[in-house]
């Protein structure tokens, strides 16, 4: 008899949910630094790909400025924690929880999506649509990996999130 098929669903969780994959995929098992400035604002939302009672992608979208002298976070969105399992990849569910995400920005106003990418991801979120703006730079606490600031105007939105 063939195995059952795998059942998917997506769903809006609370932080705590999200933070052991972010943790696992993106901090090397880190736990203190998993939990982001954003996380518990009430626009904020955390999404959880399940595979049957398992987690196996998340992701965060939350309001913040860009990271400039003068930006407002007023249309401004931040993705954040956007982890996937390894055995997972491939299947489309980064591009459907970024879909998710950026659309759940917009209907709270949001003019412009963006993240802070590491190089290993900068092609995934190209092919959505998002463009570089910053040359690669180092984060302090991640001095061995390269990132890009990555942004990506949300149908109807601008880049005016500065002044």
């Amino acid at each position: 008899m063939p195995d059952s098929p795998a059942i998917f669903s997506i769903h809006a969780v609370a932080t705590e949910h999200v933070l052991p994959l972010r943790s696992s995929i993106l901090l090397d098992n880190e736990t203190d630094p998993c939990r982001f400035r954003g996380d518990d604002d009430p626009t904020t939302l955390h999404l959880a790909v399940y595979q049957g009672d398992t987690i196996i992608a998340v992701s965060t979208v939350c309001r913040e400025a860009l990271p400039r002298p003068g930006a407002r976070s007023n249309t401004a969105w931040r993705l954040r924690g956007v982890a996937v399992q390894p055995h997972a990849r491939g299947f489309g569910f980064g591009r459907t929880l970024m879909k998710l995400c950026c659309d759940h920005a917009r209907r709270h106003g949001g003019g412009l999506a963006w993240c802070t990418a590491r190089e290993t991801a900068r092609g995934f979120y190209e092919a959505l649509g998002f463009a570089s703006a910053s040359p690669p730079f180092k984060l302090p606490s991640r001095g061995d990996l390269l990132f890009y600031e990555m942004h990506y105007v949300l149908p109807g939105g601008s880049i005016a999130g500065t002044d």
